[in-house]
């Protein structure tokens, strides 16, 4: 095959058994004329802003399915660590998010999203809170790392070494 400088593609096939041989070109014939390709340009800006608010929708709608996805896995890893109130209110905005996301409702989509988001922001922040108190509370958080950061100051000493048998 072959395709020349115009876009005209050349096909060339050769039965070596028989040794007939057979060839096409094909060639990107158009049939629309200037004014045709000028309006459908013209059409293709006119609706580029419509074309730009769908795929807006189409990412925020994205984004809230992601973010009900994220809140209803991170609520099942996390678990008792998250407090009643955390987890209900994580809850109702991902419960409604739902709803909003079915509906194509838009404008609550982007409130429950940022709502939702929030929750998700105190509820995780809650439970590293609670860990870090119970870490403090055993002696294993701050003094520990006190500990070891004293020792981090000890000369330190190169050495090599080989193995002898």
């Amino acid at each position: 095959f072959d395709i020349d400088a115009n876009g005209i593609l050349s096909v060339t096939a050769k039965d070596k058994g028989s040794g007939k041989e057979q060839s096409i070109s094909i060639t990107g014939a158009s049939t629309l004329s200037d004014n045709e390709v000028e309006k459908m340009v013209k059409d293709a800006e006119a609706n580029a802003t419509a074309d730009k608010e769908k795929r807006e929708r189409i990412d925020l709608k994205n984004q809230a399915e992601t973010l009900v996805y994220q809140a209803e896995k991170q609520l099942g890893e996390l678990g008792d660590k998250v407090s009643a109130e955390d987890k209900s209110k994580v809850e109702a905005h991902a419960k409604t998010l739902k709803e909003a996301v079915a509906k194509e409702d838009f404008a609550t989509i982007k409130t429950e999203l940022e709502e939702l988001q929030k929750a998700l922001y105190a509820a995780g922040a809650s439970v590293y809170q609670q860990a870090a108190g119970a870490e403090a509370a055993t002696g294993n958080g701050a003094g520990g790392a006190e500990a070891s950061s004293s020792s981090a100051g000890d000369d330190v000493i190169d050495a090599e070494f080989t193995e002898s048998k």
